[in-house]
C-alpha cells in the first residue's frame, strides 16, 4: 500500500527539485522511506519522522528524526495524519484492529475510504472551513447533494 500511496502522490504532484522539495513526515515504518526513495530523488525530499516511544503497546512519549533533507524539528509532526486515522478506526469497521468483519476484497475498502475522505475533505467542517477549503481548491463548504450532483471533467 505504501508504495501505490507514494506513486500516486509522484503522479499527482510537481516533480520536486533539489530547490523545490517535497516534504513528509511519517511514522517509523520502514516501507515508508522505501516508498519516498523509490518515487523520489533523495536530493529533492524532505523526509522526517515521528517514533512512538511504546512499552508492551503502551506509548509514553515520542521523539523525532531527520531522515533525508533539513527539516526543522517544529516541522516534523503528524498529529492531522493520526486524527484521521483515528476518525477511519472510530467509523468504519474495516480499518479496526483486530476486527472480525470487514470486506473480503480491496476494492470495498479503497471504496469505502474514498467515502470517508470524500467526506472529511469537503463537507465536515470545524470553525468555518474544510480541508479542501484551507488547501484553496473550493469556496464552499460542500453538501452530499453537491458531491453527487458536481460536473466532474472528462479525460480521454
Amino acid at each position: 500500500m505504501c508504495d501505490e500511496l507514494y506513486e500516486l502522490i509522484a503522479k499527482r504532484t510537481q516533480q520536486p527539485t533539489y530547490k523545490n522539495k517535497i516534504c513528509f513526515c511519517t511514522d517509523a515504518n520502514k516501507q515508508n522511506e522505501n516508498a519516498i526513495l523509490q518515487f523520489f530523488n533523495k536530493d529533492s525530499v524532505h523526509y522526517g519522522q515521528v517514533i512512538k516511544d511504546k512499552e508492551q503497546q503502551i506509548i509514553y512519549g515520542t521523539h523525532k528524526r531527520k531522515i533525508l533533507g533539513n527539516l526543522s524539528y517544529d516541522e516534523i509532526r503528524i498529529n492531522n495524519i493520526d486524527g484521521f486515522c483515528s476518525k477511519i478506526r472510530a467509523r468504519i469497521g474495516c480499518f479496526v484492529r483486530k476486527t472480525r468483519s470487514f470486506p473480503k476484497k480491496r476494492r470495498q475498502i479503497a471504496d469505502l475510504l474514498h467515502i470517508t475522505q470524500t467526506n472529511h475533505n469537503l463537507i465536515e467542517e470545524k470553525n468555518g472551513e474544510t480541508p479542501a477549503i484551507k488547501e484553496g481548491l473550493t469556496n464552499k463548504i460542500w453538501s452530499w447533494n453537491d458531491v453527487f450532483n458536481a460536473r466532474l471533467p472528462i479525460r480521454i
